[in-house]
C-alpha cells in the first residue's frame, strides 16, 4: 500500500475512480461509430460531415490539454479534473438530448474539452503519488484495460443501437459521466500538495513549450508514435462506412470487425510489458515497428489491387494495431527521457496535444478524401508511415534513436 493512503481500500477506490474516468473518456471515442450509417440517415447528411463528430471531439481535447496540464500544476489535480469532468458531463448530456447535428458537433467538441482534464490532470495524479517505475506499470495496466474496453465498445455500441437506436449510446456515456463526476467530488482527495504547486505564468508556460518544441529527439520520437496511433483512430472512423456501405457487411456482425482492431491493441498493450522483460525494449520496438510497417504496406496493395475482402482488410488493420501497441510506449518512453524534470508536466500536455491534433487532422483529411473504398485511407497510412521512417532515419543519424543512457544499459551491451 502506498503511504499516501490510509488504507488499502482507499487506494483501490482511488485507482478505480481514476480508471472509470479513462474508461468513460475512451469508450466515448468509438462506442457510437458503428451507428454512423444510421446517424447519416437520421440527420440527412453525408459521410464527411458525420465524421466531424470524431474530429471535432479530438480538436477540443487537443486544445484543452495544453491548458489543463499547467493549470493542474498551479491549482491542484482535483479542482482541475473536477472542472473538466463537469464540462464533459454537460457535453455528454447535450449529445444525448439534442436533435440538431450542428449542436451535436458542438457538444462533441465540449466533451473533448472536458476530456483534456482527464488525460492531463488524471494521469498526473499517478506521478504525484507513485514512483516512476510504479507509475509506468499503472499506466500500462490502464492502457491495457482501456484497450480492452475500446475493443468491447463497438460491439456494445452496435448491440445497443440495434435494440434501442443510436441515441442510446449517448445516454450511456452521459450516465457514466454523471457517476464519475459525483464519485470524484465525494470520494477522492487532492494528490498535489500546495507546497509542490507552481504558479500559473503564461510567459513561462509558452517559454517551456518553445523549449520542448525545439527539442529534436523528443519531437521526432513523439511524432513517430503519434502518427502510428493516429492510424488506429482513422481506421475506426472510416470502418463502418467502408464495411457496411461499401463491403456490405451485416450490421449485426460489424461490431466484431471493429472490435478486432482494438482487441489487437489490447493484446499488444498487455503483452508489451512481458516482451520488454523477456527480449528487451529495443527488440520489442523493432518487432512492433516492423509488424506495423508490413501491415500498412499490405493494406495499401490490397486496396489498390481491389481485393475487396473484409477479412484481409481487418487482418492488416488489426496487425498494424498490434504493432502500434507494442512500439508506441517505447517511443513515448524514449521521448520523455530527453526532457528535464522541470518540463515533464508541460511535455506530457504537449504530447497529448500533438497526438490528438494529428488524430483530428488525419481523421478530417481521411473524411475529405473518402470515396467509399479503402484506397484514400491506405494511401494516407502509407504516407504517414513514410514520414515516421524519415524521422527515425534522422534520429539514427544523430544517434538519438535510443534513450540517452541506453548505451550503458545491459540490454545494449548484449546486442
Amino acid at each position: 500500500m502506498n503511504s499516501f493512503f490510509k488504507s488499502r481500500f482507499q487506494e483501490v477506490l482511488f485507482l478505480a475512480i481514476t480508471l472509470l474516468a479513462f474508461i468513460a473518456f475512451y469508450i466515448e471515442t468509438d462506442i457510437y461509430t458503428p451507428s454512423f450509417p444510421q446517424m447519416v440517415a437520421y440527420f440527412g447528411t453525408n459521410e464527411e460531415t458525420i465524421q466531424l463528430l470524431l474530429s471535432m471531439n479530438f480538436l477540443g481535447l487537443c486544445l484543452s490539454c495544453l491548458f489543463f496540464g499547467p493549470a493542474s500544476d498551479a491549482y491542484g489535480r482535483k479542482a482541475i479534473l473536477g472542472s473538466g469532468l463537469c464540462i464533459f458531463m454537460l457535453g455528454s448530456i447535450g449529445c444525448a438530448l439534442t436533435h440538431s447535428l450542428q449542436w451535436m458537433i458542438f457538444f462533441r467538441f465540449l466533451q473533448g474539452i472536458g476530456c483534456g482534464a482527464i488525460v492531463s490532470a488524471g494521469l498526473a495524479g499517478f506521478f504525484d503519488i507513485y514512483p516512476s517505475d510504479q507509475s509506468s506499470r499503472l499506466v500500462s495496466i490502464c492502457n491495457g484495460t482501456i484497450g480492452g474496453m475500446m475493443a468491447l465498445a463497438p460491439i456494445l455500441g452496435n448491440w445497443i443501437s440495434l435494440h434501442w437506436g443510436w441515441r442510446a449510446n449517448f445516454y450511456l456515456i452521459a450516465v457514466l459521466a454523471i457517476v464519475k463526476f459525483i464519485c470524484h467530488g465525494t470520494l477522492t482527495k487532492e494528490t498535489l500538495p500546495r507546497e509542490k504547486r507552481t504558479p500559473l505564468n503564461l510567459r513561462s508556460v509558452f517559454r517551456n513549450y518553445g523549449l520542448i518544441l525545439t527539442n529534436f529527439p523528443f519531437m521526432a520520437h513523439t511524432l513517430i508514435w503519434s502518427l502510428m496511433f493516429s492510424m488506429v483512430l482513422v481506421f475506426i472512423a472510416n470502418l463502418s462506412l467502408i464495411f457496411i456501405d461499401h463491403l456490405h457487411v451485416p450490421k449485426e456482425v460489424f461490431g466484431y470487425y471493429q472490435a478486432a482492431i482494438m482487441g489487437a491493441f489490447f493484446v499488444g498493450s498487455m503483452s508489451g510489458a512481458y516482451l520488454i522483460k523477456k527480449i528487451g525494449m529495443i527488440t520489442t520496438k523493432i518487432l512492433g515497428s516492423l509488424l506495423y510497417l508490413v501491415s500498412i504496406v499490405s493494406l495499401f496493395f490490397l486496396s489498390y489491387l481491389e481485393v475487396n475482402s473484409p477479412f484481409f482488410f481487418i487482418l492488416t488493420m488489426s496487425l498494424a494495431s498490434l504493432g502500434i501497441a507494442l512500439a508506441m510506449t517505447i517511443y513515448f518512453s524514449y521521448s520523455m527521457s530527453y526532457i528535464g524534470e522541470n518540463l515533464k508536466g508541460s511535455a506530457m500536455s504537449l504530447t497529448q496535444f500533438l497526438r490528438l491534433f494529428l488524430s483530428s487532422g488525419l481523421v478530417g483529411l481521411a473524411a475529405g478524401r473518402f470515396d467509399g473504398t479503402t484506397k484514400p485511407l491506405s494511401l494516407l497510412a502509407l504516407l504517414c508511415t513514410a514520414m515516421g521512417l524519415i524521422f527515425y532515419y534522422l534520429l539514427f543519424r544523430k544517434k538519438q534513436h535510443l534513450a540517452p543512457d541506453a548505451k550503458n544499459s545491459a540490454e545494449v551491451e548484449m546486442l
